[in-house]
């Protein structure tokens, strides 16, 4: 990044990326058409390139409910193939070199903030395209790494296979005397198009698909981002043991209740050692006792004689309605 010459200060870049969400969409829009996305912030340009893949950020969206979750990139598809499953060579097209005879742009916009007009002046050169044949990719139905920590339950992801670069962009901000610029002298990806992956059992990317529309979607910087949340997963046993379930042991129980009469010494065993365990009665509580024999098909003994009422039933009651 260089600065221009004269009383030109510098721009730094988040504020820079300030600038550019405000007039991003109408310079992407008129000069490469409104299905085109521009790149979210200048700051994170280069982790949108060719072939990069955007999913949907893990977890809930803060807020409201039904808000959408912003996508984010988490690097190209080449990196989180599966060893062995590399890109086909003739299905990927670099960017061509910037050079004299290639696109330019120009955008001017005034806008007053805080109260003072500011004039946002954007300048591209040697504006050009790369360009991947995606259906090739997936034609052998190659399959994602098992080890990616947002895969589990993930249906679908983006993938980019067009992607916009200017050789050289200049950002100029004039707000009151002061006058501030950035300028990047290097292929930046400034826009892209991308089409929708579904993804098969055991991560395989399925046959690609258009978008009906412009993806539209929010976006956060990259900055911003756990890194713990696009981290692979350790390999090994490592993986196997964060696998494992975090529940609680099991408590001891008492002994299932057999089906008709018969219940063996292990459940009355059971049962014993259950009331050893639970105590004297506390004061002023009934002693309930267990009741000799227990009606066929009603399961616990011990949880029947809970079931009895602490009054005792006047006499003739006992046959009435249950």
């Amino acid at each position: 990044m260089a600065l221009e010459e004269g009383n030109t200060q510098a721009l730094d870049i988040r504020e820079a990326d300030n600038n550019w969400e405000m007039i991003r969409d109408k310079v992407v829009e008129e000069q490469f058409g409104p299905t085109v996305v521009p790149v979210p912030f200048l700051e994170d340009a280069a982790s949108y390139d060719l072939l990069t893949v955007l999913i949907k950020k893990p977890g809930r969206p803060p807020g409201l409910l039904g808000r959408a979750r912003p996508l984010v990139p988490v690097g190209t598809l080449g990196t989180l193939l599966q060893p062995g499953a590399g890109l086909p060579g003739a299905a990927e097209r670099p960017p061509a070199a910037g050079g004299a005879g290639q696109g330019q742009a120009r955008y001017e916009e005034t806008r007053v903030v805080e109260g003072a007009p500011r004039r946002v002046a954007l300048r591209l050169a040697g504006l050009h395209a790369a360009a991947a044949a995606v259906p090739e990719l997936c034609r052998g139905r190659p399959a994602l790494r098992p080890e990616l920590p947002w895969l589990p339950g993930r249906r679908s992801l983006y993938l980019l296979h067009q992607v916009f670069y200017s050789s050289e962009l200049a950002l100029t901000v004039t707000q009151g005397s002061a006058r501030r610029c950035l300028r990047i002298a290097r292929p930046c990806p400034i826009a892209f198009r991308c089409l929708k992956v579904p993804l098969g059992p055991r991560g395989a990317l399925g046959p690609p698909k258009p978008l009906a529309g412009a993806l539209r979607a929010p976006w956060v910087r990259l900055a911003t981002l756990d890194p713990a949340l696009l981290r692979p997963a350790p390999a090994g046993d490592e993986a196997a043991g964060a696998a494992e379930p975090r529940d609680p042991p099991l408590q001891p129980a008492r002994a299932p209740a057999g089906k008709g009469a018969g219940r063996g010494a292990a459940g009355a065993a059971g049962s014993a050692e259950t009331r050893a365990h639970a105590g004297p009665p506390l004061p002023g509580k009934w002693p309930f006792s267990r009741r000799r024999e227990p009606a066929p098909g009603l399961g616990d003994p011990d949880r029947h004689s809970m079931s009895l009422p602490l009054l005792q039933s006047p006499p003739g009651d006992s046959d009435g309605e249950a």
